[in-house]
């Protein structure tokens, strides 16, 4: 009887989201039949006042309202190619995917109207064009973000071959397209001077920033997945320098950022007057940059030689609280060092320990007490004492 009300649930929201994929499709069939139907008027209209071709065109160029009409048409095929390259690269996506992808949409082309003030000489159709072409690439680099973040989430043994073939292809696609419109860019503003092109240089050599930490985030989990397989599968012991390879990965990202945005502020600052569009990103990479190295230092010098460092608490100093505070599991002391009867026979089993996180716990300077590994991934992300927030510069050095 209980199991009879959870099926109608499953069934109820199973229909709704028919439904809704339904009514979307709907709306999609609706607004590019409507959109044809208007392209075709346009074209028809400009056939009836001129009975040649070369005419006819000239007139739809130049008129206002066909113009607008075929770009609608436009708009909608580059629509119906987008779904259809996210249905064979992504397949469904998740409601959280849809949300973030209509935020960074909406707050980029707000950011891009700054821009257009700046290069509104160079506003003209092959300039529209250009923007979308961005627009529709700079989509594909943000879905991609999401599923590489939501591989990292997934637990043994990941994502299904499938997933990798998709990813790896949609890594040569959008790489390709990047370098090859960044030497495009590149080329106009070498010969053209400083335009609207550079925006897009720029804009560019971001997404290949952006690629190229997606790329290693994506080997980074694969080789975590490939070395749980060859430790026990669900039961392997986790990879303690993971965090650190992703933390070097995103400073780079940051550093060549940096980089980019410095180069477009200083060229558009002495060609074009202070670009207000990338204030607020030079402003939060170069802090993101900073703060980085800054925890890097700390975290170089916090850990250095922790375990000789910190001596190993005792049960004594344990007493009734054993219960780490960062992962809210119990400690306990290290057992003593016995003498093996057999000192061949003990080496592997030793070898499999060492391949785990460290456990044991630490007694700090301020007298708290943390395991060895939660103390250490704590302070990857800030130096600080987990129960009072003291530096660790202060008692560290």
């Amino acid at each position: 009887m209980d199991a009879l009300p959870l099926l109608l649930i499953r069934i109820r929201r199973t229909t709704l989201t028919a439904l809704t994929s339904l009514a979307s499709a709907n709306r999609l069939a609706t607004y590019g039949l409507l959109s044809l139907l208007l392209a075709l008027s346009a074209v028809a209209h400009a056939w009836r006042q001129y009975a040649n071709f070369y005419s006819a065109a000239v007139f739809l160029s130049r008129s206002a309202g066909s113009v607008l009409a075929l770009a609608n048409l436009g708009f909608f095929c580059t629509l119906v190619f987008g779904r259809v390259m996210q249905t064979i690269f992504f397949g469904p996506l998740r409601p959280s995917e849809v949300e973030r992808l209509y935020d960074r949409i909406w707050y980029f082309l707000t950011e891009s109207l700054l821009a257009f003030t700046i290069f509104r000489d160079s506003f003209d159709p092959p300039f529209v064009l250009s923007f979308g072409l961005l627009l529709f690439l700079k989509s594909f680099h943000w879905l991609l973000q999401d599923r590489v973040e939501w591989m990292d989430q997934v637990p043994y043994p990941g994502p299904g071959w499938g997933f990798h073939v998709r990813v790896g292809v949609l890594f040569g696609l959008l790489g390709s397209a990047d370098v090859v419109l960044l030497s495009w860019a590149v080329a106009e503003v070498l010969e053209e001077g400083v335009g609207g092109v550079v925006l897009f240089g720029n804009e560019y050599a971001i997404l290949i920033a952006t690629l190229l930490n997606l790329i290693l985030r994506y080997s980074i989990v694969t080789y975590d997945i490939r070395r749980a397989s060859r430790r026990g599968g669900e039961n392997a012991p986790p990879w303690q320098d993971k965090s650190m390879w992703i933390f070097y990965t995103e400073l780079l990202t940051d550093f060549l950022k940096l980089l980019t945005y410095l180069l477009f502020f200083l060229l558009i600052l002495t060609t074009h007057g202070l670009p207000l569009n990338i204030i607020r990103e030079v402003y939060l990479t170069a802090r993101s940059f900073v703060t980085r190295v800054r925890d890097l230092i700390r975290y170089r010098s916090a850990t250095r030689d922790m375990d000789a460092r910190f001596p190993d608490a005792t049960d004594a100093q344990l007493g009734g609280d054993r219960v780490c505070i960062i992962c809210r599991d119990e400690m306990h002391a290290r057992a003593a060092p016995a003498i093996p009867a057999q000192p061949a026979q003990q080496a592997p089993a030793a070898h499999q320990a060492q391949d785990g996180p460290n456990m044991t716990p630490k007694t700090l300077p301020c007298g708290h007490i943390f395991h060895f590994q939660c103390l250490r991934s704590w302070l990857e992300r800030q130096q600080s004492c987990p129960t009072w927030y003291v530096l660790f510069s202060v008692f560290c050095t």
